[in-house]
This record gives C-alpha cells, sequence and structure tokens, in this order.
C-alpha cells in the first residue's frame, strides 16, 4: 500500500489581489511560497512517521481558487488509480514533532476550526490546510463531494473547504474524534513564537503540544516565511 504525502507548489499567473489577498503572481509572493513549501516539506520529511513518497502538484494556474480546484481533480484522481493514503499539505503548514499519520484514521478528516470557527452551513467549520484521505474511506464520501465539485464556483475563495466540510461531516464522526487540534493548529496571526500562544484558547491546547501547524501564509506573505523559518528554527529543522 502506498502512502503519500502532496503538497502544491505552482507557478500562479494571477496579477491582482483576489479575495482581499495579495496577487499570488506578484514574484515576491512566489518567493515567499516557494520558501515555505521547501520548510514545510523538510519538516515533513523529518517528523511524518512512516514509509511514504512525496508528490508536488505544479502544473501552472491562472488563480488561486483554479488551482484548489485543479487539486480535487488530482487528488480524486490519484486516490482512485490504485489503494493508497494520501496526507495533503499546504504549503504554509509546519510539522515540528514527531507524528503518525498513515492508518491512523479510518475515514476522510479535517482536524481543527478555521478562522472563523463557525459559518451560516456548519457549527463547527474545519480547516483544509491538512487533510487525510484514507485507502478505505467511504466511496460515498467521494460520490458527495464530486457531486458539490461539479458546480465548482471560483468566485468563493473557501469552496474546497465547504467541500471538505460536507465530506467529513457526512460521516459517522463524533466530535471527540475528530477534533485534532494538534494536528492543524492554527496561527492567523501573530510574528512571533511568543505571540502565538495568543491563539491557545481558540486551539483547545498550547502551542507547545502542536505537531502540525498552520500559519495562513495568505494573510501576509512575509510572514508566513518569517514564521515558517522563526518555528523551523525553533523545531530544529535543517532547510
Amino acid at each position: 500500500m502506498k502512502n503519500y504525502i502532496v503538497w502544491t507548489n505552482c507557478k500562479i499567473e494571477e496579477r491582482g489581489a483576489q479575495f482581499g489577498i495579495g496577487a499570488a503572481g506578484d514574484p515576491a509572493v512566489t518567493a515567499a511560497y516557494d520558501r515555505m513549501f521547501e520548510i514545510s516539506r523538510a519538516s515533513a520529511r523529518q517528523n511524518i512517521r512512516g514509509r511514504w513518497e512525496e508528490i508536488v502538484l505544479d502544473e501552472t494556474c491562472e488563480s488561486r481558487v483554479e488551482m484548489f480546484q485543479k487539486n480535487w481533480t488530482k487528488i480524486h484522481d490519484l486516490w482512485h488509480a490504485a489503494p493508497c493514503n494520501i496526507l495533503y499539505l499546504d504549503s504554509d503548514t509546519i510539522t515540528v514533532k514527531p507524528v503518525e499519520m498513515f492508518g491512523r484514521f479510518p475515514d476522510f478528516r479535517l482536524f481543527n476550526w478555521t478562522d472563523p470557527p463557525r459559518n451560516e452551513f456548519f457549527d463547527n467549520y474545519f480547516n483544509a490546510a491538512v487533510r487525510y484521505y484514507p485507502s478505505h474511506m467511504n466511496p460515498r464520501v467521494w460520490a458527495i463531494g464530486n457531486e458539490l465539485a461539479a458546480n465548482w464556483r471560483l468566485d468563493i475563495w473557501d469552496q474546497e473547504q465547504l467541500i471538505f466540510n460536507k465530506m467529513l461531516w457526512e460521516q459517522a464522526v463524533s466530535w471527540e474524534d475528530a477534533h485534532h487540534p494538534e494536528l492543524n493548529w492554527q496561527a492567523p496571526t501573530g510574528r512571533s513564537l511568543p505571540e502565538l500562544n495568543a491563539h491557545s484558547n481558540f486551539n483547545t491546547m498550547p502551542l507547545g503540544h502542536a505537531r502540525i501547524i498552520h500559519y495562513h501564509g495568505s494573510r501576509d506573505h512575509l510572514r508566513g516565511q518569517y514564521l515558517a523559518e522563526g518555528l523551523a528554527a525553533a523545531a530544529g529543522i535543517a532547510f
């Protein structure tokens, strides 16, 4: 059985800000994300246990939202090509402590709230920066996702996250089993490690208990790169 960790690190053509986020085609943004990806991959190589192979999706996209849509298709096709477990990590995640992922969960998983933690559709709205697709997930869950993905809207920033939450909560997953904030610890603000501790209450655990941290690089690419480098240095990750 193959285990894969998948990232996306591709050229994005957009030249104007979208959804209040700086243009991904800006060379400074591209360089920062390249750096964040390198650190995310180095941290996974050091800390995600088991035997696994890495895949980097690098097809050029017109925009971030088009990238999300293409990611959906590529991961769907990878999972259906042959039995495998897939862990997807956004470039702005860093694995700061050893962690078991493969073979641990029987269902499709997201792990922690996003910011904000609820919306009109979900009382518990989970973040999609870290997601796990086990080889034996119920095909019905894919069918739920495919039905929504068939009408993908590129004018909604979190379209993919809405789809993934629908997939997650349509399963027989209890809140107690679903919520693993240590596997996607949210740090949407803060420019230093001490400042990140302000999010401990939101995450229901201190930063020191986190194993995978998502620091929301899209909110400020330079902050993201700075945090990635600082978190990696503190965790002893060579990059």
